[in-house]
């Protein structure tokens, strides 16, 4: 969004403290959480309110993985960067427990399922599961003929599905609450966009509609908006939007899925919602042209696409509660990115950048901002380096 002349007028008082954090989505506020754990002073700006974008309208899966299935994704990023990938999301979900996740009303314990609806995705998910437990990760292959009763194994469409026994699903906005209650002394300045980024190549000076701040560094965290601020990232970072549906079936018995599904090598995805409801989205890689965008909206066409799974794997005897989407960071790599970044002619290295989620903000996003948190302050290792794409 465009900031006029008139909003940059500013009367308002001006903050300091070590660390500007920009977007109060998961990512931003795990880096807030981290740094007070630190007690490092920090002050989080976000444009709109906290959760306002994907971190609150996306479907609520805290699962481990990544976008592809565990062979598909060692033959493109290598077994060993693919297990500690698995590893780093069961991390993310181990964090959120320790945080309080469970005393959320949204959040439930339950299974992810990968479907496979045929070939090749079926000999695929036969691989997964034998490198899964090769690498110690616990996974069951579910037939049909053991199958839950829900209405998606009851369709015939499913030939084979690899269950994760301990993931989970939450209300994404229940989360970032819990995030924001977490921080005891960090301000959140919502209807804080930041549009001007100063410095003196020791302080950097940030301009909002509502406050201006001092720092000595800047994390930045708004994924899929990362080129707004940081034009180096564009075509490195790219927005995706994903859209959804919330159904709710005539006969309320349908609305009970046992697992969190996953369909089409995680194109669509499924799963049970509050009140006898059912989230259903994806249909991006089938659009992926008009998809590629950072403008929020729903189209008739994915939403017409989305239908037609409904009908076709679950029920058509429904009514529509709500439709919606939500705009991710996707990466080269489908990995997330942390460095350090130019913001015009600024020369400050203390600039960063955390995000490229892919997609998964929810199951990576809080262990993520952590340990971006020890690559900045520390100089960690990082398997997520920006540079990593310098001759991409």
């Amino acid at each position: 969004m465009t900031v006029s002349l008139w909003q940059r007028t500013s009367n308002h008082t001006t903050e300091h403290c070590d660390v500007a954090i920009i977007g109060a989505g998961i990512t931003g506020l795990s880096a807030a959480i981290e740094l007070e754990a630190r007690g490092i002073s920090a002050i989080v700006l976000e444009a709109d309110y906290a959760g306002s974008k994907a971190s609150g309208r996306n479907a609520g899966y805290l699962i481990r993985g990544a976008a592809e299935n565990y062979a598909l994704a060692s033959k493109q990023l290598g077994r060993d960067t693919a297990k500690f990938l698995w590893d780093w999301t069961q991390q993310n979900l181990a964090g959120l427990k320790a945080l309080g996740i469970e005393s959320t009303p949204g959040y439930a314990q339950r299974p992810s399922c990968i479907v496979a609806l045929g070939e090749p995705e079926h000999s695929e998910l036969v691989e997964s599961h034998a490198m899964l437990r090769e690498n110690g990760f616990k996974a069951e292959l579910i037939e049909p003929k053991d199958a839950p009763s829900d209405l998606l194994w009851k369709s015939g469409k499913p030939t084979l599905g690899l269950m994760n026994p301990h993931d989970a699903v939450c209300s994404p906005i229940e989360l970032v609450g819990l995030l924001g209650t977490a921080l005891a002394s960090t301000p959140i300045y919502e209807n804080a966009e930041v549009f001007r980024i100063e410095d003196d190549g020791n302080r950097i000076a940030l301009q909002t509609r509502s406050v201006d701040v001092i720092a000595s560094r800047v994390l930045i965290c708004t994924n899929a908006y990362a080129d707004e601020l940081i034009p180096a990232l564009k075509g490195i970072i790219t927005p995706n939007r994903g859209q959804m549906l919330a159904i709710k079936p005539h006969d309320r018995s349908h609305a009970n899925l046992e697992f969190a599904y996953y369909l089409n090598h995680g194109s669509e995805y499924v799963r049970s919602a509050p009140n006898d409801q059912i989230i259903f989205g994806g249909a991006r890689t089938y659009h992926q042209v008009n998809e590629a965008t950072s403008a929020d909206g729903i189209t008739d066409e994915v939403q017409s696409h989305l239908e037609s799974f409904v009908k076709e794997l679950l029920t058509d005897a429904y009514d529509i509660t709500a439709r919606w989407s939500g705009i991710m960071g996707f990466s080269p790599d489908g990995m997330p990115i942390i460095g350090q970044v130019p913001i015009h002619t600024l020369n400050n290295k203390n600039i960063w950048y955390c995000g490229g989620l892919t997609g998964h903000g929810m199951s990576m996003g809080y262990q993520t901002a952590r340990h971006a948190i020890a690559v900045m302050l520390d100089g960690d290792h990082t398997h997520f380096a920006l540079d990593r794409f310098e001759n991409t």
